[in-house]
């Protein structure tokens, strides 16, 4: 007989939406463990530019949507969290900037004119005079114009270090797991899971509720799955780094003439104290098609243009795909907010945006009280000598060492 552990609630998935959905467990009483084959937030997560957002980007072309809509509430709920007053303390996550900016280049502005009115109308931008500038557009070769956003960014790697902090002694690493680990009875309860850490035994997690959290990983449930049409999408992106030696700090979005931004950039620190640029927005996009060389001569390109006064010639480029795990949507669109779907005694889980993480955990925890789940004894004794899982270490400090 194989050795077990017995916990109210164990969840598949140590990245921003296991671990936000953890803390908040375990201040309802619900004894809880949290399951990570790989390093915390190594997946999604720590790829995030840490942008908080309110749904502008969601705006873009004049008029509001579903996902704008859904997205709106995020930002006072993290901020009553990072000023420490929220559902979770995150007073010592560092906010890398209380603002974002909106740029357009100056052959672009006339044609969005109405849009920047509009923006004008709306409570979180304000239109900046000249002198108000980021010290970037102070240049005198930029002409467009420039308003900021209240959307907040944060220092991802903080934040999954504050979230993990308080709930080391029910975090575990394990071995990557494979489809004969799970084992589902006809009506798709789940009657079985294993786990392995080598060089630890093989051990059986009972649990009231399992909640797989894993992104790209809960791809093995939904395979195992006989009853339920849950079908899993990934929206594809090819991120930009760049390391320069420039002082200047950019948040910001630059406005194009689709739904997407151009060019989305926010800055970071190298662990050897240069800055770091980190692009996203259309440029990812549309790069998912493009070898690691090619996208490197497009973002080159791409910020000439933007910034003819400044010199990349000595920077230092590297490129890097990403995979969006989601719950499956019509043409692979984005879905529009966060997703949970509950099997018998299974729960699988997408937060969709690092800014959902919040919501998504208030989701599942209302659907665990619609069910009657309440804290019972736990008996995780077998699990002490496991070990605990790395932190993911910041991708750019991988690619560019």
């Amino acid at each position: 007989m194989k050795e077990a552990v017995q916990t109210d609630i164990a969840i598949i998935g140590g990245g921003i939406a296991g671990l936000w959905l953890l803390n908040r467990l375990r201040q309802s009483g619900f004894s809880v463990i949290l399951l990570e084959s790989d390093s915390l937030g190594g997946g999604q997560t720590h790829k995030s530019q840490g942008i908080i957002h309110g749904g502008m980007k969601y705006a873009l072309q004049g008029k509001s949507t579903p996902a704008a809509q859904a997205i709106a509430n995020m930002p006072d709920i993290w901020q009553e969290c990072l000023q420490g007053n929220g559902e979770i303390d995150l007073s010592n996550v560092p906010i890398l900037s209380k603002q974002q900016y909106l740029w357009s280049t100056g052959s672009l502005t006339s044609k969005v004119a109405g849009f920047f009115a509009g923006l004008a109308l709306k409570s979180n931008t304000q239109a900046l005079d000249k002198k108000d500038f980021p010290a970037i557009f102070q240049h005198p070769e930029f002409h467009g114009q420039v308003y900021s956003l209240d959307e907040t960014v944060i220092d991802v790697h903080a934040l999954l270090r504050e979230l993990m902090i308080p709930n080391q002694d029910v975090i575990f690493k394990i071995d990557p797991m494979e489809e004969n680990q799970l084992e589902f009875d006809d009506k798709d309860h789940l009657v079985s899971l294993k786990i392995h850490a080598a060089p630890m035994q093989t051990l059986q997690v009972n649990a009231q509720k399992y909640i797989f959290t894993a992104g790209e990983g809960n791809e093995l449930l939904l395979k195992k799955l006989k009853h339920h049409k849950i079908d899993a999408q990934r929206r594809p992106l090819h991120m930009v780094i760049v390391k320069h030696h420039f002082d200047y700090l950019l948040y910001a979005h630059c406005l194009g003439l689709g739904a997407t931004p151009r060019l989305t950039i926010t800055t970071h620190k190298a662990h050897d104290g240069k800055s770091i640029w980190y692009l996203g927005g259309q440029i990812a996009e549309e790069g998912v098609k493009l070898r690691v060389e090619e996208q490197a001569q497009v973002a080159k390109k791409e910020l000439k243009e933007l910034f003819p006064w400044l010199d990349f010639s000595k920077a230092e480029f590297a490129s890097f795909y990403v995979d969006r795990s989601e719950n499956s949507q019509p043409h692979g669109s984005r879905p529009d907010s966060c997703y949970f779907q509950e099997i018998e005694n299974s729960i699988v889980a997408w937060p969709t945006k690092l800014a959902f993480a919040p919501l998504l955990a208030h989701e599942i925890i209302q659907c665990l009280a619609k069910a009657d789940i309440k804290p019972c004894i736990a008996d995780m004794r077998e699990l002490r000598a496991w070990p605990i899982p790395a932190l993911a270490k910041p991708i750019w400090d991988k690619l560019l060492p």
